[in-house]
């Protein structure tokens, strides 16, 4: 009875653990934390109802990811975006897309890249998460399609890493209003449905650089850090 007791304890602390950090991490990539946001650690208690103690387990963890630092006698706060950084995950993406999209048209079925439809308008309504949970689903779909596991990881991990940069980025154009990027993404569908290679690479190449473009205009904005 002690054993299980006991176990029953150890689970349900690293599940409030998880809880947390799943629910920091999000608000940190998508920005609802904005870079250079303070933590409190007594404030995050209150609000999840728990102790400090699977806070600062949260804490500890998102400091190795780099989505936190801390502060000296001061505590902590969110990672600013190093524009350095970023942008290299921008041209490395974009030589990924470009590889990815070659696949997905030689490879992918008819059937495969009807999928892409749902993706040529966006609808608030429709996206609990909004245009930032639509870009990310269009993007994973994409890294599905070219079936190479290696490469669709590779995308993955770095379409969540970049999931603030996305956010900073569409922020930072026509008063956050997504019309543009939506129909950059119809372009893209429509070139890869009609099977256009070298056109389906130009745009995806553009799309994702530009985006890098307009991360790098908010750097006076002190989002990010050079």
């Amino acid at each position: 009875m002690a054993s299980t007791s006991a176990e029953t304890i150890e689970t349900d602390g690293r599940l409030l653990r998880e809880r947390v950090y799943e629910q920091l991490r999000y608000d940190i990539l998508s920005c609802e934390l904005m870079p250079g946001a303070e933590i409190r650690e007594a404030e995050l208690a209150v609000r999840f109802e728990v102790s400090k103690s699977p806070v600062r387990d949260a804490l500890i963890s998102l400091e190795r990811e780099g989505l936190v630092i801390t502060i000296p006698r001061q505590g902590y706060r969110v990672s600013p975006v190093s524009i350095s950084d970023m942008l290299d995950m921008f041209h490395l993406r974009a030589a990924l897309e470009r590889a990815n999209i070659e696949r997905i048209i030689r490879n992918a079925s008819d059937e495969q890249l009807q999928a892409l439809n749902q993706f040529k308008s966006f609808h608030q309504d429709e996206w609990p998460d909004g245009f930032i949970g639509y870009n990310q689903k269009f993007h994973r779909l994409l890294a599905e399609l070219g079936g190479n596991p290696r490469m669709r990881d590779q995308l993955i991990d770095l379409i969540d890493l970049m999931k603030r940069a996305v956010q900073i980025s569409v922020n930072n154009m026509n008063h956050g209003k997504p019309e543009a990027l939506v129909a950059e993404h119809r372009e893209i569908i429509e070139a890869i449905q009609s099977r256009s290679i070298k056109t389906a690479q130009r745009l995806a190449e553009q799309h994702v650089l530009t985006a890098g473009k307009r991360v790098s205009n908010a750097v006076s904005r002190g989002m990010i850090v050079s």
